[in-house]
């Protein structure tokens, strides 16, 4: 089983470039050394959505609502599903109707752990499959839509902190990310050169057991995630905004 992700093409220079930027004026500053820390840090996120679902070119993060991520490629080989499929041209809609429950910053330990939820998820995109399902072949390309109910995620993570040109910074070494959703379904045309008949009876095939071949594909789709927040969102703001102005010492 593997997932990789190929998508944040347009964050490279995330990676080339590192001159020490601020943080956006429009984004709360919460401080390391505040007894209320993680609470200013989930009244930050509340505060944060519509710059993030516009982007935020100051940190060359790109809309997140809808969020394109330009291709992922998904293998499973389980007893429910053994496949390889190709997602292109990926839509992402919902990825800023959120709400964090927790987000503490452990500052000695430099690690932090989050909860939060999603309303609603809407994917479409283009996709090429080949594989089986419930022991039954599936085989096509066309468009796909995918959607969820809701989303509950739970982000742990641990950073270290690196010297860059005079300035400390905090780097991602680890990032986890566990999921569970409710209500997912799926639809995807094109199935079998277009037949209709076998399209149907897949797409019913895959809907009437969605919540046991999601629970095969769950450790793919959670790799996928975590790729997206640690390479678009964490080192988004932790590469490019040293410590002492990302998270100050004292107000």
């Amino acid at each position: 089983m593997g997932a990789y992700f190929y998508a944040i093409t347009t964050l490279i220079c995330l990676f080339t470039r590192y001159e020490a930027k601020d943080l956006p004026k429009h984004f709360p500053n919460c401080h390391r050394l505040d007894p209320n820390l993680n609470q200013c840090l989930i009244k930050a996120t509340e505060q944060v959505k519509p710059y993030m679902a516009t982007g935020v070119p100051e940190l060359n993060i790109p809309p997140l609502d809808p969020f394109l991520i330009p291709q992922i490629t998904l293998e499973q080989g389980t007893s429910a599903l053994n496949f390889k499929a190709n997602l292109t041209n990926v839509l992402i809609h919902g990825m800023t109707d959120y709400t964090f429950t927790r987000f503490d910053f452990d500052v000695p330990n430099l690690q932090f752990f989050c909860d939060a939820t999603l309303k609603e998820l809407h994917l479409e995109g283009d996709y090429t499959v080949t594989g089986k399902i419930l022991l039954a072949p599936i085989v096509g390309s066309g468009k796909f839509n995918a959607s969820v109910d809701s989303v509950n995620a739970t982000v742990y993570q641990k950073v270290e902190e690196k010297m860059r040109k005079g300035a400390t910074y905090i780097l991602p070494v680890f990032t986890n990310t566990s999921i569970h959703v409710g209500g997912p379904k799926a639809k995807l045309e094109g199935l079998f050169d277009g037949n209709q008949e076998l399209n149907q009876i897949t797409n019913k095939v895959i809907n009437d057991n969605v919540d046991e071949l999601f629970e095969d594909l769950r450790p793919v789709l959670e790799k996928v995630l975590t790729n997206i927040l640690e390479d678009l969102l964490f080192k988004g703001f932790e590469s490019q905004i040293p410590f002492a102005k990302l998270y100050p010492p004292i107000p």
